[in-house]
């Protein structure tokens, strides 16, 4: 990413449910308000009716899948908690024995990939993760979709920087990183 000279303005952060997305893209938006956060979702899907992560059906991924490319498809600037890339990965994992959603998702996500101007990785395991009502706290289940968010970054060859550390020291390091890309 360090030749890359191009003002950003389509952020995708990606990571398994509560890594910390949200409030790194809330972080973001209040240093950088121009950036508008996209809605996530994973969330207007329940609020629409749907069952999400163990309780989703390929019904729901597929409505996903369209909400995700038109949420992604309005703003010009903006920062997204949740992406294609992730949602390719919950695909992988909850439906793995579903090779025709998994191909058509894999066929429409992918190329949308090359759409981000910078892609902020949130691995598993560096905080607890937060019951809200929405997301489930299933340890197990955030590494098995980490996983497959690892696996889709480097088989589809995106270019991405791993943000790790506290709420801070995360938007320090993309503070720094706006330094060398605006």
């Amino acid at each position: 990413m360090a030749g890359r000279h191009k003002i950003v303005m389509k952020i995708a952060i990606t990571g398994a449910q509560g890594v910390g997305k949200t409030t790194l893209a809330r972080q973001i938006n209040k240093d950088y308000p121009d950036l508008k956060i996209l809605p996530e979702a994973a969330r207007l899907a329940k609020e629409a009716g749907y069952g999400i992560d163990h309780t989703s059906t390929a019904e729901t991924e597929l409505w996903l899948i369209a909400k995700q490319i038109e949420l992604e498809s309005m703003a010009n600037k903006w920062i997204a908690d949740r992406c294609g890339i992730d949602l390719l990965a919950y695909i992988q994992h909850l439906f793995s024995a579903e090779s025709t959603l998994i191909e058509f998702a894999t066929k429409t996500l992918v190329p949308r990939f090359n759409d981000y101007d910078l892609v902020l990785y949130l691995p598993g395991g560096e905080f607890a993760i937060e019951d809200d009502g929405v997301r489930t706290t299933d340890v197990k289940f955030q590494q098995a979709v980490d996983q497959r968010i690892k696996d889709i970054l480097e088989k589809h060859k995106v270019p991405f920087v791993q943000i790790v550390g506290s709420p801070e020291e995360r938007l320090l390091k993309v503070k720094s990183l706006f330094k060398n890309l605006l």
